[in-house]
């Protein structure tokens, strides 16, 4: 059955490779790696087939079905397939190559089902994890704190939700784990995330909602403020993420307030 048909993931050293999605990620990295499609491509085959010498005529003709490529086209990928694992000049942590023969891929590889990810987690459990603070002005770290416990406290408000206690979400603090490993480790089914950054007495504060499921974004809200009254503000973003978090899981729309020049930009609901 096809991997990339099934929900299978690959983990081996400290990558993880999405078939499905077909993403690349670092595990210290949020974010996945940029890399070209047939460099995935080769990823992919060399991990479904861990420890087997994969000869250069099968992988050119796998890689490239129906074309006529030359063998200097399947080096090159390799070559930067080593480069993005990290790999230096005579290191085989991840792919050996047999000379005149073809590579083999000799890292460890996890294959990881998710095909019940979603119904694994509960509809109604969220998660508030720690908001990152972008610069380094005195204060930041106390204010970033304040909004995330503020919106903790407003969502408790929010009859049938389920909210994972802050001792257990704000321990990844500063860790870049996936939102999908997270999500199962909170079992929480939706993560709240947002960061602030200040500057010149202007806070710019962001807030995203992430279904842990498959680490879809669901929405985001975006806010500009003055500083002079830091706990309005933390009010005012608590009340917002609630209202949102409350129309995605319920469907209900909420009373909206005649908007003004103080109202949050960039919502996607």
């Amino acid at each position: 059955m096809d991997s990339r048909e099934t929900g299978v993931s690959y983990e081996f050293g400290r990558f993880r490779l999405d078939a499905n999605r077909r993403l690349l990620f670092a595990r210290d990295k949020a974010a996945h790696l940029a890399i070209a499609p047939k460099i995935f491509d080769a990823a992919l085959y060399l991990v479904e087939h861990p420890g087997e010498l994969l000869g250069k005529e099968r992988m050119l003709a796998d890689l490239w079905p129906g074309r006529v490529v030359e063998e200097n086209n399947l080096t090159h990928v390799i070559s930067v397939l080593r480069r993005v694992l990290g790999e230096g000049r005579g290191e085989n942590r991840y792919i050996v190559t047999v000379p005149g023969r073809g590579y083999r891929f000799v890292a460890d590889v996890v294959r990881v089902m998710h095909p019940e990810v979603a119904s694994s987690l509960p509809d109604n459990t969220v998660a508030v994890l720690p908001f990152d603070s972008l610069t380094d002005l005195a204060g930041d770290e106390a204010i970033a704190a304040g909004i995330a416990e503020n919106v903790l406290h407003r969502l408790a408000r929010i009859r049938g939700l389920a909210l994972v206690a802050h001792t257990s979400s704000f321990a990844f603090r500063g860790r870049h784990a996936d939102a999908r490993e997270i999500g199962r480790r909170l079992a929480a089914r939706y993560l709240v995330e947002g960061s602030v950054q200040h500057a010149n007495r202007r806070l710019r504060i962001t807030a995203q909602l992430i279904d842990a499921a498959d680490g879809t974004h669901v929405w985001s809200l975006r806010f500009d403020r003055s500083l002079e009254d830091i706990f309005a503000v933390e009010d005012e973003v608590a009340q917002r993420v609630a209202r949102a978090l409350e129309r995605s899981l319920t469907g209900r729309r909420p009373t909206r307030r005649r908007s003004s020049a103080r109202s949050a930009t960039g919502i996607r609901c």
